[in-house]
This record gives C-alpha cells, sequence and structure tokens, in this order.
C-alpha cells in the first residue's frame, strides 16, 4: 500500500532532518527540500497530501507563493512553520488558506498531530481542462462521462504541468525535471506532446502551442 506522501520545505536543514525522520517514524513518505527551486513540478510530480512551509525561505516568502501552489495543487492544504511569531503573520498565513501555523520551536508531536490530521489521500480530486476533466488520483482523463485514457505517468506529468501554467511558455529545462535520472531528448517530449494533442483534439478552445525554440504553451480559451 502506498504511504502518504508529505512536502516539507524548510531552509533550516537541522530542523528539516529532525521532521522529516519524524514523519517517516509515522509511517509518510517525505520529500524534504531546502528551497522553493522546481516547487510546483515538484508538486505535479509527487502530488503530496499535505505541504509543510517555512515561511522566510532564503529570500522567498511562502506566504506569498500560496496562490500558485494552490492553483498547481488544489485543495492541498499547508501548513507553516515560522520563527516569526507575530499575530499579523499567523493572520496572513491564514487568510492565504493555510489549515495551521506553527511558530518555532515547537514541539513535534504537535506537528504530528496537524499532519495526521489534514494529510488524508485525496480521492477523485480532478482537474477540468477544457471539456475535459483529469482525475490526479487515478490518472485518467475524461470527456463528459466517457473515459478517454488512463495517462502514463510521464503523459500526466507533462498535461499537469502544461495545466499549471496554462498561458505560459513551459520551458524544455523544465519539462525535463520530469524525467528524473532518465536523460530527455526534445524527439522524446515532442512524442509525448503529439500524444496529447491527439488527445484534446476533439475541443477546439485547446492547443498545445511550440514557442520556438524554448518550450510549450497550453492555451484554453474561456
Amino acid at each position: 500500500m502506498d504511504r502518504t506522501k508529505i512536502l516539507l520545505i524548510d531552509d533550516d536543514t537541522v530542523l528539516g532532518s529532525i521532521i522529516t525522520t519524524a514523519l517517516k517514524d509515522e509511517g509518510y513518505d517525505v520529500h524534504y527540500q531546502s528551497s522553493l527551486i522546481g516547487i510546483t513540478t515538484i508538486l505535479n510530480k509527487i502530488s503530496p497530501s499535505i505541504m509543510i512551509l517555512d515561511v522566510e525561505i532564503g529570500t522567498d516568502d511562502g506566504i506569498d507563493i500560496a496562490s500558485e501552489l494552490k492553483m498547481t495543487a488544489p485543495g492541498i492544504p499547508i501548513l507553516y512553520i515560522s520563527s516569526h511569531t507575530e499575530s499579523s503573520e499567523v493572520v496572513r498565513a491564514l487568510q492565504s488558506g493555510a489549515v495551521g501555523y506553527l511558530k518555532k520551536p515547537f514541539d513535534i508531536e504537535e506537528l504530528i498531530a496537524y499532519v495526521n490530521r489534514y494529510a488524508h489521500p485525496v480521492c477523485n480530486t480532478t482537474i477540468r481542462i477544457g471539456s475535459f476533466e483529469l482525475d490526479l488520483q487515478k490518472r485518467i482523463l475524461f470527456q463528459g462521462s466517457k473515459e478517454l485514457k488512463k495517462l502514463s505517468k510521464l503523459e500526466f506529468s507533462v498535461l499537469k504541468l502544461l495545466y499549471s501554467h496554462k498561458g505560459e511558455i513551459v520551458l524544455y529545462e523544465k519539462i525535463e525535471e520530469l524525467w528524473g535520472d532518465t536523460t530527455m531528448n526534445e524527439h522524446s517530449l515532442y512524442n509525448y506532446i503529439v500524444k496529447l494533442r491527439k488527445l484534446l483534439a476533439s475541443d477546439s478552445n485547446i492547443s498545445i502551442s511550440t514557442i520556438g525554440g524554448s518550450g510549450y504553451m497550453l492555451c484554453i480559451k474561456e
């Protein structure tokens, strides 16, 4: 049985290691990183059930990017942890949609209680892409009540990444991150794009455009 996935981001690597160990001991699958680099790609790739996010990550502000994170992963619970103890910061985090705000230093058991409360697998969560719906849990693409295809992991990840940046150019380098340790070449990526174009072809309001030699763009006419 797959373990519930947690995404943890904190630039304090010592604390990050402590939290990771504690959550793994509770049976969770934890992906930890110390920066926001590639955050949308990671969200698309691992589909975590909850995100634990520091407020101040280097020069970045975790609360400021909440809306972007929610667009990439609709419905994901966000738990903020921070050394900023001001009430205004707590209010700002909760107004952004966070499920909680733990002030450092905090008791690990308190964090685990939040995770146990909110980190449940998301069932039958879908995103609408034009006239299509994509089941984020099962990777199945629907049009109306018709099941079109269960996407491969890479087809799913590429489509979800393009959707999270619809109307924007997604560079080859960003898409390449989805391949992990496997080398991606442009011809291989093009084959995936062709498959997705064929799947979406019945909706004339959707297009995946090739942008010069730099990347691809998903456009959806409202």
